[in-house]
């Protein structure tokens, strides 16, 4: 017969063994433990690395199959699943209800321009015999967009005319800025057929290729040219006098709203106007 001492003892000892089994069970087993009650768990899986101690995917998979014909009355000690890290990496990938992964920002321009290549999301692409994905410095200050690229026969890439080109090279460098230090794309990558304005959906299509553009680039400043680029970007249906002269923002970055350089031949009044607007732009720059 035991005394109430040699039971505390014994009581003692069972507890420094259960408290010695928690401590060796395996985090990924709590955790199934702990759900399998309706607690809810969380760990980072990043942090649960693979060690020499872990048995290969095989020798668990054995050990498995042994549990499942084990003698009734048996002990069975589960042993620790192996964490891949190829699928830590795919769960971080991002993938949308259509099935394609999304454009994450911190993939470069070239990498974006090749997504906006293999586009397929509005009937632009039917027609499509190259994407104009934009061009310049890809560390720019200034970020440049107009509606849609032109049909310029000499260059497949074109963004604008020679002439438009010309006229805003001459915009920027009356604020002392180079057309080559900017950044230019347009609101859609596709060019319209024969030279229409793009439709509201062809403009929301390419919305997320815009947005991992810029944020790329990651500009101090976003210049927006044009009426109906303005109003898309903008999301507004003023017109452009009442866009122009106020500051905006796009992914938390100042927008400034102005004419496309088309606009400006032979009319003096809209180079005026487009002086102001530089020099809100100006400001923002130094």
């Amino acid at each position: 017969m035991q005394t109430p001492d040699n039971k505390r003892g014994n009581t003692k000892n069972n507890s420094a063994v259960n408290d010695n089994v928690i401590a060796k069970l395996a985090e990924n087993l709590r955790c199934q433990y702990l759900n399998s009650m309706g607690i809810q768990t969380w760990f980072d899986p990043l942090l649960v690395a693979p060690s020499s101690s872990v048995l290969p995917v095989q020798e668990v998979t054995a050990r498995q199959t042994e549990s499942q014909h084990a003698v009734p009355g048996t002990t069975q000690v589960d042993e620790p699943v192996q964490i891949k890290p190829e699928k830590i990496i795919s769960d971080s990938i991002a993938i949308t209800p259509s099935g394609s992964t999304q454009i994450n920002p911190i993939d470069n321009i070239a990498v974006i321009s090749i997504s906006i290549e293999k586009c397929e999301l509005c009937e632009l692409h039917t027609a499509r015999q190259q994407a104009v994905t934009g061009e310049g410095n890809v560390d720019a200050e200034l970020f440049i967009i107009i509606d849609a690229p032109v049909k310029e026969i000499k260059d497949e890439n074109a963004l604008l005319s020679v002439e438009d080109k010309q006229m805003l090279q001459a915009m920027l460098q009356a604020i002392g800025y180079s057309i080559s230090s900017a950044y230019i794309t347009s609101l859609v990558k596709c060019r319209p057929p024969e030279q229409r304005a793009p439709y509201t959906s062809e403009m929301i299509c390419c919305d997320e290729h815009l947005s991992a553009q810029i944020k790329q680039v990651q500009p101090d400043v976003i210049m927006v040219l044009g009426e109906q680029a303005s109003q898309q970007l903008l999301v507004s249906q003023k017109g452009l006098t009442d866009l122009r002269l106020r500051q905006y923002k796009h992914l938390g970055i100042p927008v400034y709203a102005s004419y496309h350089p088309g606009d400006l031949f032979n009319s003096s009044e809209t180079k005026r106007k487009v002086w102001a607007d530089l020099l809100q732009i100006n400001k923002q720059l130094i």
